[in-house]
């Protein structure tokens, strides 16, 4: 039941971004509609109830009490609605139709300026005929809808509060990846200010909390993966060009770079891009298009840098020369790319893919070492030093059966640096009662890792 509640939150979270891009009746919009209500239908006769409520607290969505991890991620759009109209959950009722929902998802586009009020809301949904989706008070943490008097106010963060957000970092680079890559499909024009100023964000947040930004990245976003992709390329790349101590200007280009270098493909076909099975050689051969695409786009556009341009058509090249597009005896290999092209492999080889499942870093470092010429090889060297082979925020049992997540590689590669956030008996500990611990520190016959837990989301956080 779980999954099927994230699966229908998620569906409505992308018809709304999707509804924001393109027009009400695009058949993107109405596909997504559809499968909505189709699994909005499952969970009712699955749950035998006559309303799907979902609340938002802390800039998070809740379902029956419990933090919801994936649609928070992919969410933000419709927590902002959410917020504009002064209401802290919405009821999907039995009965909802295609029509119900579209003049929805047109209200989450066509609403410009808070509310003042909730019954403001309720008033403007009755006049624009959404009589099955109901606004409820502001959460109260329990399940249900509750007593209007009794909700506790909303808790999100406002602006001004972004950069101590981890949820909103993410979300706002996913938003400005699925944005970029639907203003580029329609042939408008790209927001660049909008990449550079939440790569200048990540920035300033990384400095001190990337491993709370990564354990967000972590999540397996099967149906939309590139953008998710560009998301963690660009947040592992900002990361290592910090601690490689590269000049400040250097390392916003590349998160920018990050951001954008898989534009090109925007223009191939969904059916080709998420495709399960092998992929044909003509479709094969529009995959391999896509730096060229990317870089055609971005030339196209005002305030883009060479960087951009050279990241978009450079970032499969190999450090041999080998790869795609071809490379023309003229051009210079840039050690931004380089690294770049390292971060994009890395990412490719330990996410989920529908055709694949995730690689352990290890087997995936062991791979990259192996493939000779691939990689510029000092650049190599100090990313796989830096990521460590428990790279951080990443989640890991240790020997004693407590879990802890890593904040950065140790001195030793397999002995990282942790924060446990659970004892061996399970009991989750406080955020304030998390403690660190450096494996690299003590001796390797006292404390070690048992195991990657690949999969571990921690939604406490």
């Amino acid at each position: 039941m779980d999954k099927k509640v994230n699966d229908i939150i998620i569906l409505l979270c992308k018809g709304i971004s999707n509804r924001r891009l393109y027009f009400s009746n695009h058949p993107k919009v109405i596909s997504y509609a559809q499968n909505f209500l189709k699994e909005l239908t499952a969970f009712f006769e699955m749950s035998e109830k006559e309303e799907f409520f979902v609340g938002i607290i802390d800039g998070h969505f809740i379902f029956n009490g419990k933090r919801l991890f994936g649609p928070t991620i992919v969410g933000r759009q419709l927590i902002q609605f959410m917020q504009m109209l002064q209401c802290g959950g919405v009821s999907f009722k039995k009965g909802l139709t295609v029509e119900d929902l579209s003049a929805f998802m047109d209200l989450t586009d066509g609403l410009k300026n808070p509310l003042n009020s909730l019954q403001e809301a309720r008033e403007l949904f009755k006049k624009q005929g959404i009589l099955l989706i109901t606004l409820a008070g502001y959460y109260s943490d329990q399940p249900g809808m509750g007593a209007p008097d009794s909700k506790r106010p909303w808790e999100g963060q406002e602006a001004g509060g972004f950069l101590q957000s981890p949820t909103l970092i993410y979300q706002a680079l996913f938003d400005v990846v699925t944005r970029a890559h639907g203003d580029a499909a329609f042939s408008r024009e790209l927001d660049i200010d909008s990449a550079r100023s939440v790569s200048e964000f990540m920035l300033r947040f990384t400095q001190s909390n990337f491993a709370d930004v990564m354990q967000y990245i972590h999540y397996p976003d099967y149906d939309s993966y590139t953008i998710g992709h560009s998301v963690r390329v660009s947040s592992i790349a900002v990361f290592l060009g910090m601690k490689m101590n590269w000049p400040e200007e250097n390392i916003l280009a590349i998160g920018t770079a990050g951001i954008l270098h898989d534009i090109g493909k925007s223009r191939i076909a969904s059916e080709i891009l998420y495709k399960a099975s092998k992929l044909t050689a003509d479709e094969f051969r529009l995959i391999q298009d896509h730096p060229r695409v990317g870089a055609e786009l971005l030339l196209a556009q005002r305030d883009v840098s060479p960087l951009d341009i050279a990241a978009a058509w450079g970032h499969h090249l190999r450090y041999d020369g080998k790869g795609y597009p071809e490379k023309p005896s003229w051009a210079v290999r840039n050690p931004v790319i380089a690294l770049l092209q390292i971060c994009d492999v890395f990412e490719a080889l330990t996410a989920v893919r529908p055709y694949k499942q995730a690689m352990d870093p290890s087997h995936a470092f062991s791979v990259m070492t192996t493939d000779k010429g691939a990689f510029h090889p000092g650049l190599l060297s100090a990313f796989i030093a830096f990521i460590g082979i428990y790279p951080p925020g990443t989640y890991v049992e240790l020997t004693d059966g407590r879990i802890g997540m890593v904040t950065g590689a140790g001195i030793i590669i397999d002995r990282p640096q942790l924060k446990i956030i659970q004892h061996r008996d399970g009991t989750r500990l406080k955020k304030e009662d998390q403690y660190a611990v450096d494996l690299g520190a003590m001796d390797r016959g006292s404390l070690g890792v048992s195991q990657l837990l690949l999969n571990y989301l921690d939604t406490e956080n």
